[in-house]
């Protein structure tokens, strides 16, 4: 995976770009974070990017070109994102990156209300998202995976519902 950031742009309440993180091509190696059965993680573990779900709490991606694994952990311990949505791409050509980050930010910012319980323009927390390179459509990549963070760094405790 690609990783570029874009920081949210001043006061919470403007409507501000969010960070993008692409994914490139990856295969899935069959690691999987352990859960309950809930579906909750329920120890820390490295897995591939491919085989996080919704509300899975990650590390931080840092500046890395190339992300093919993430470190998901209970939400309970310290992360720097939370998945929050997904949605899928139609199938066709990939769309351009900026085809991407439009549909993208529609999702994400359409979706974040209902997980974290204020509209996007009047929360302090940011978004970033997940979404097929090249390599990862030609794999069969059609997803887009939103995941919201405090830019004040790293939290400890689920992002949904913190109405803030």
């Amino acid at each position: 995976m690609l990783v570029a950031r874009t920081p949210r742009v001043a006061a919470a309440a403007s409507a501000a770009v969010a960070a993008v993180l692409l994914l490139a091509g990856c295969s899935d190696d069959g690691d999987e974070p352990r859960r309950d059965a809930s579906g909750n993680v329920t120890e820390s573990a490295g897995a591939d990017v491919f085989d996080v779900r919704l509300g899975d709490c990650l590390g931080d991606f840092g500046d890395s070109e190339q992300v093919t694994g993430v470190s998901v952990v209970p939400c309970d311990q310290e992360h720097a994102q939370e998945i929050y949505a997904t949605a899928q791409i139609p199938d066709g050509e990939l769309p351009s990156d900026d085809d991407l980050r439009a549909q993208a930010e529609e999702v994400c910012t359409a979706e974040f209300e209902a997980y974290v319980g204020l509209p996007y323009a009047e929360s302090a927390l940011d978004f970033t998202w997940l979404q097929p390179t090249a390599e990862s459509w030609d794999q069969g990549d059609r997803e887009l995976v939103c995941l919201v963070n405090d830019p004040a760094g790293p939290v400890t405790g689920s992002l949904q519902g913190a109405n803030r």
